[in-house]
């Protein structure tokens, strides 16, 4: 199985149709949040010097797991972002971000059916599926787990941006740790970065912005943030406020 993690997904222009998948699109390397670091539901210009602007990498992740799905032998199973909706996008009606990224990569996949396993089954986590708690990398994991389980895989290679790497790998161990049904598996995580240089030497000028970027720098101290509560268990659905507080301690 290859399971790409989700990264948030945006309207390119407020007047595109909500309920629409084709109206949304997957989050740029870099992106401009809310004062809460979420995701806007319609993407704002990038300025790698707002406090608010973080790593994306939505279109990382799927460049990436595209490259994995290229590698023989295919995967039986895919995934993208296999979890419920985020607020932002429950509120208004919106798809799920694995509907607008299985598409897409279908999509990219039907169109080189040369470079792709075409046998490959996508598993969509359609909009009104509902979960007993908001999704996010914790309970995103957990259903990708369970779906290995259900579909008697062992072998998962997920692929997420570096920043987030760390963050995939505490609740992994976290996760194994604490359900030791989950132990029978096997889950290899994956940059997307270091997927792309080696696929491509082209990407360098692409990665080292991200790399080097004031957004990867933020993004970093809210992961580490994020970690720390992890380890400790005290972990929720709220995201860590650090470009908040970075705001209010420069205005």
């Amino acid at each position: 199985m290859i399971a790409i993690l989700g990264r948030g997904i945006q309207r390119r222009n407020e007047t595109d149709p909500v309920e629409d998948i084709s109206s949304w699109d997957l989050t740029e390397d870099l992106e401009l949040c809310d004062k809460n670091s979420a995701h806007l539901p319609v993407r704002a210009p990038v300025d790698d010097d707002s406090p608010f602007c973080m790593v994306g990498g939505g279109n990382a992740n799927l460049s990436a797991g595209l490259i994995l799905a290229s590698e023989r032998p295919g995967p039986k199973v895919m995934v993208c972002a296999y979890g419920g909706r985020s607020q932002y996008l429950e509120s208004i009606g919106a798809p799920s971000e694995s509907e607008v990224m299985s598409q897409q990569l279908e999509s990219i996949m039907r169109e080189n059916d040369d470079a792709y396993d075409l046998t490959a089954e996508i598993v969509v986590w359609k909009r009104y599926r509902q979960l007993p708690v908001q999704s996010n990398t914790r309970q995103e994991l957990l259903n990708i787990f369970n779906l290995a389980r259900e579909r008697g895989l062992k072998r998962i290679g997920l692929v997420t941006v570096g920043v987030h790497v760390p963050r995939t790998a505490t609740y992994i161990a976290k996760h194994l740790s604490v359900y030791p049904k989950y132990r029978e598996l096997t889950p290899i995580l994956l940059e997307s970065e270091e997927i792309l240089l080696h696929a491509n030497s082209n990407e360098n000028l692409r990665v080292n912005a991200m790399r080097t970027s004031k957004s990867f720098a933020r993004n970093w101290e809210r992961e580490a943030v994020g970690i720390s509560k992890i380890v400790r268990d005290v972990y929720g659905d709220a995201k860590p406020l650090v470009a908040a507080a970075e705001s209010k301690a420069t205005s």
